[in-house]
């Protein structure tokens, strides 16, 4: 029985939106969570083996495969780690995403840039806010939220 690697590596992406959804779902138990975001990858890996040998199939390779292949795990990583960054409502799944960005800084592919730009293009927040985790970001926000006057009040007002 064959093979076919192409619609095997399109499956695995095809799931990777659920995995790292539920690695950044704040309902689940941190257990789950992490066990979600081992998934993620694994089928990371299983979709890029299975891709390169469906390139590897045709007659010629195709540099242009490798490359959307390269270009789409580039951008699932950018997107899993600016998401982590912005919308984690645990440190530790904060830190999860910041330890994935220094371990790929660590092999030369910094994703910085690419992975601010995604929050604030695609997320609409400002990427400098994502520089403290979840606890920090929250006690700001209380105390910018003390300091705004109530809506009710009337002084400084004129009559």
């Amino acid at each position: 029985m064959s093979i076919n690697h192409r619609e095997e590596a399109e499956l695995l992406l095809s799931k990777l939106d659920t995995t790292m959804a539920a690695a950044l779902e704040k309902d689940l138990p941190i257990e789950d969570q992490q066990h979600a975001a081992v998934l993620t990858g694994i089928l990371t890996n299983r979709a890029l083996t299975h891709a390169t040998l469906a390139a590897g199939e045709a007659t010629v390779a195709d540099a242009s495969s490798y490359r959307h292949t390269i270009t789409t795990m580039r951008f699932a990583l950018i997107r899993h780690i600016a998401e982590g960054r912005a919308l984690s409502e645990t440190d530790e799944a904060y830190q999860h995403a910041c330890g994935l960005a220094t371990h790929l800084d660590a092999v030369g592919l910094n994703v910085d840039d690419a992975v601010d730009t995604y929050i604030q293009d695609h997320l609409g927040m400002e990427p400098r806010d994502m520089d403290l985790c979840p606890t920090e970001r929250h006690a700001k926000w209380i105390a910018d939220c003390a300091s705004m006057p109530a809506p009710w009040d009337t002084d400084g007002l004129p009559s």
